[in-house]
């Protein structure tokens, strides 16, 4: 597992910086290798973000129906600044030697990379590709268009991390303060019942474990009971078996509440299952900010 890296050689103050920063911060808590910063995909962002900002005319909001890929992730052979349809493909064409490569697009829509991030990790999808645990590289760049548009991968050439095989980890962290209220709207949904606005209103902010990337976790049990009582929330589990984007690892589980947290709470979670077939259990405590 990769425990340092090189400092990296974004400009003092860019977004690009502030958000590699505070992705390693996280990885590093939480109990994952640090990414280090490649060149070659910083190119491969640079040209995705130009492609995306000459194409404003593209939602890239929506999922193109013929490929099934949300249209921020893949490009057109006919339009301008096309490097490639796929991010693999865009990865090579900048000069990465991949084996597997991962995108992802966010906003810092004025707040620069702190929001950026803040709003991926706010995410189920999202946030599982800021916690995949085999990436060795990544790259950014971030626009100076009004949304701050971002875009980022993480990348396997000839080497990938692996963590310890009784790896458990879990987010939020035990005693995690000032977690948000709610989740973040991401494409695709993760729920046929909630889209756009409705984040803001249907959903929790989202809890989740994480055995390690090889290995096959169950649940048993995965509950969250505000401080003081004795129901647990109405919440929806997400796992590999019911996804249905079929996009989340079999390593993972999300618990997502049917409504918002309250602010200035303390909430107690719970997990009961098994990794592999050993059985794990969990049991830890956030509190929620304004």
């Amino acid at each position: 597992m990769q425990l340092t890296v090189p400092a990296a050689a974004y400009a003092a103050g860019s977004q690009e910086l502030e958000f590699f920063t505070q992705l390693n911060v996280f990885r590093a808590l939480h109990g994952l290798g640090l990414v280090a910063q490649s060149v070659a995909l910083d190119k491969a962002n640079q040209n995705h973000l130009a492609y995306m900002l000459t194409n404003s005319d593209v939602n890239y909001s929506d999922v193109d129906p013929k490929t099934g890929v949300p249209y921020a992730h893949e490009e057109d052979p006919a339009r301008p600044g096309y490097t490639g349809v796929a991010p693999i493909d865009r990865a090579r064409f900048a000069g990465y030697a991949v084996t597997w490569t991962g995108e992802e697009v966010s906003y810092g829509l004025g707040r620069g990379g702190a929001n950026a991030f803040a709003s991926l990790l706010g995410t189920v999808y999202h946030r599982q590709g800021l916690m995949f645990q085999a990436p060795h590289d990544f790259g950014i760049s971030a626009g100076n268009d009004k949304y701050q548009t971002t875009t980022l991968s993480f990348g396997i050439a000839d080497k990938r991390q692996r963590n310890a095989s009784d790896y458990f980890g879990a987010y939020p962290a035990d005693k995690q303060t000032g977690v948000p209220l709610s989740m973040v709207a991401e494409v695709p949904t993760p729920f046929a019942d909630v889209v756009g606005n409705d984040f803001a209103i249907k959903t929790s902010y989202p809890i989740d474990v994480a055995s390690e990337e090889s290995t096959t976790l169950k649940v048993e049990s995965f509950t969250m009971t505000e401080a003081g009582q004795t129901v647990a929330l109405d919440a929806r589990l997400l796992t590999a078996d019911n996804d249905p984007s079929k996009l989340l690892g079999k390593n993972t589980a999300y618990l997502v509440g049917k409504a918002p947290f309250k602010a200035n709470t303390t909430y107690n979670v719970s997990f009961k299952g098994t990794v592999n077939g050993v059985a794990v259990t969990k049991t830890w405590s956030f509190a929620t900010g304004q």
